[in-house]
C-alpha cells in the first residue's frame, strides 16, 4: 500500500488535468475525474486526502460537488481547493459558503499549488490523528473513572459504561432502555434536567461542563455529579443520542462545605482575636499607667534607701510590662495584616537617624557605631522598616560588651540592598539560630532585659515586604550579624 497522500483532480479540461498531474505525480498518488458524478463516487470509495476541484463543469458544477461532500459527515474534513478562472467576489463568497478550504486561479502556478496543498494536508493530518485518539478513547470508556452514558430522544438509557453502572449499583443489562429521568434523577431535579435536555435537542443550549445535579443509586441514595452533555451524530450526521458524562463530586462538595465553614470560623476567630487584643491592650495599659503615676508620686516623697530600691524595682517592672503589652499588641496587628504600602526611603539617612537615636545608650556602655555606606541608597519600603533597624541596633547594644564596635553596612546585591548589623557580643549558638525569630523566645542571659517579641515583630515586618532576613556569626571574631534585604529603587 502506497504511503503517499492521494489527491483527486476533478476537471473536464484535459490540458488542465495534464498540467496538474505533471506537478503532482512525483509526490502524490493522483486520481482523475472529469465528471461531477464520477468524482462523488470516487470520493466515497477512495476518500482522498485532498481534492482539486474545477468550478465550471458540464452538468453539476464545482460548487454543488463541494456542498455535497462537505455535508457528508464522513467526508466533511477532506480539504478542497477550488480551481477557477472566475475572479468576482461573489464567486469566492459562494465557494466559502459551500465549504471550500482554499482557491487557486487557473492556470495553476506550481509553487503556489504546492504551498496550498502542503498546508492543507498538514491540517488534515492533525485532524486524522485527533480522530484516531477519539476512537481509542471510545474503546477505553469502560475503564475511565467517570460515568459515561448515552440517551435516546425519549431520554431512555441506550448505553452506560461499566464504571457508571458500578457507581449507580446496577447491572448494565438491567437498566438499558430504562427512563433516565424517572429512574436516576432525583425528583426535585427531574423537571429542570428534562428542560435542559429539551433545549439541547432543539439546539437552544450549548454544551456545558459545569452543570450539576444529583442522581439516585440503587439504594435510593443521592450522589452529586458534575455533568458534561453533548449531541452524538451518526455517520450521516444525524442524531444518534445525547452523550452525558458525569464526575461524582459528592465527597468533594462535602469537603468544600467543611472548608468554607472552617474559613468562616477562622475569620470569626481572627475578629475575636483582634477585639481581644484591643481590649487587652486598653485594659492592661490603663492600670499600668496608674502604677507609673503612683510610682512617680512616691519618687517625690521622702523615702529610705530601701524604699527607693523597692520603688525603682516597681518602676522597672512596670515599664517592662508596658513594653510587653505594646509589643504583643503590635505583633498581633502585624500578623493580621496581609499587605502594606511602600514608599521611597533612603537607607543611609535611615541608618543615621537610628544612630542618633541610640547615641545616649551607646555612650552609657562606651560603644562605638561604624556606618559603612557609600552615598544615598534608595529603597522601596514601608516606614515601619525603621522599627526593624531600631530593634536590631537596640539588641546589638544590649548584648555587646563595653568598649566594642557595632557595624552597620548597606551592600548592593543587584536589585536589592542588604542591610547588616554586626556586634561583638557572645554570639548565638548554631542550634538556636533557627529559633531566634520565634515569638517569646529569648536566647540570652537572664540579666539582660527584653520580652522575646522584638525579633518576631522584625521578622513579620520583613515578611510583609516579601523580603529575606537572617542571622549568622561574625566572621571577624565574637559576635553576631543580623541582616535583611529591601528592594532597590534605581536612581
Amino acid at each position: 500500500m502506497s504511503s503517499k497522500n492521494r489527491i483527486l483532480i476533478v476537471d473536464d479540461e484535459k490540458i488542465n488535468v495534464a498540467l496538474l498531474k505533471s506537478y503532482l505525480a512525483e509526490t502524490y498518488d493522483v486520481d482523475i475525474a472529469s465528471r461531477a458524478e464520477d468524482a462523488l463516487e470516487m470520493v466515497k470509495q477512495e476518500q482522498p486526502d485532498l481534492i482539486l476541484l474545477d468550478v465550471v463543469m458540464p452538468g453539476m458544477d464545482g460548487f454543488d460537488v463541494c456542498r455535497i461532500i462537505k455535508q457528508d459527515y464522513k467526508l466533511d474534513f477532506i480539504p478542497i481547493i477550488m480551481l477557477t478562472s472566475l475572479t468576482s467576489k461573489d464567486d469566492h463568497q459562494r465557494g466559502i459558503e459551500v465549504g471550500a478550504d482554499d482557491f487557486l486561479k487557473k492556470p495553476a502556478d506550481k509553487f503556489e499549488l504546492n504551498k496550498k496543498i502542503t498546508a492543507l494536508l498538514r491540517i488534515k493530518k492533525q485532524h486524522d490523528l485527533l480522530l484516531l485518539d477519539r476512537n481509542k478513547a471510545y474503546k477505553y470508556l469502560d475503564y475511565v473513572g467517570v460515568l459515561v452514558a448515552v440517551l435516546d430522544r425519549d431520554y431512555k438509557l441506550i448505553h452506560i459504561n461499566k464504571k457508571g453502572a458500578d457507581i449507580l449499583g446496577y447491572n448494565r443489562n438491567n437498566i438499558i432502555n430504562r427512563d433516565w429521568l424517572d429512574l436516576f434523577v432525583a425528583d426535585s431535579y427531574a423537571k429542570t434536567v428534562k428542560s435542559r435536555y429539551d433545549k439541547l435537542l432543539n439546539k437552544k443550549l450549548k454544551p456545558s461542563e459545569d452543570y450539576e445535579y444529583p442522581v439516585m443509586t440503587i439504594t435510593r441514595k443521592e450522589k452529586l455529579f458534575k455533568w458534561y452533555e453533548s449531541i452524538l451524530k451518526d455517520d450521516k450526521g444525524d442524531f444518534a443520542g445525547i452523550l452525558i458524562s458525569g464526575e461524582d463530586i459528592t465527597e468533594k462538595r462535602k469537603d468544600e462545605i467543611k472548608l468554607i465553614e472552617y474559613a468562616n470560623q477562622l475569620k470569626h476567630s481572627n475578629e475575636l482575636k483582634d477585639l481581644f487584643t484591643d481590649v487587652l491592650r486598653h485594659d492592661l495599659l490603663n492600670p499600668a499607667g496608674l502604677i507609673r503615676s503612683f510610682v512617680e508620686i512616691l519618687e517625690e516623697t521622702e523615702t529610705t534607701d530601701q524604699q527607693k530600691r523597692i520603688i525603682g524595682n516597681i518602676k522597672k517592672s512596670n515599664l517592662k510590662l508596658m513594653e510587653l503589652i505594646e509589643d504583643a499588641s503590635d505583633l498581633a496587628k502585624l500578623e493580621s495584616m496581609e499587605e502594606m504600602a511602600f514608599v521611597r526611603i533612603d537607607l543611609e539617612s535611615l541608618v543615621n537617624n537610628v544612630r542618633d537615636n541610640f547615641t545616649p545608650d551607646m555612650k552609657n556602655k562606651d560603644i562605638m557605631m561604624d556606618l559603612a555606606t557609600k552615598g544615598p541608597c534608595p529603597a522601596l519600603a514601608n516606614p515601619m522598616i525603621e522599627g526593624v533597624l531600631d530593634n536590631l541596633v537596640s539588641n546589638a547594644i544590649k548584648y555587646s560588651p563595653s568598649k566594642t564596635t557595632i557595624t552597620v553596612t548597606i551592600d548592593d546585591i543587584g536589585d536589592r540592598w542588604k542591610i547588616s548589623v554586626m556586634d561583638q557580643g557572645d554570639g548565638i549558638p548554631d542550634k538556636d539560630k533557627s529559633a531566634v525569630f520565634n515569638r517569646f523566645n529569648r536566647l540570652h542571659k537572664e540579666n539582660i532585659k527584653g520580652n522575646g517579641i522584638g525579633l518576631a515583630i522584625v521578622k513579620r515586618i520583613v515578611d510583609l515586604h516579601e523580603e529575606s532576613i537572617g542571622v549568622k556569626d561574625n566572621p571577624e571574631g565574637k559576635g553576631t550579624i543580623f541582616w535583611f534585604t529591601l528592594k532597590k529603587i534605581q536612581s
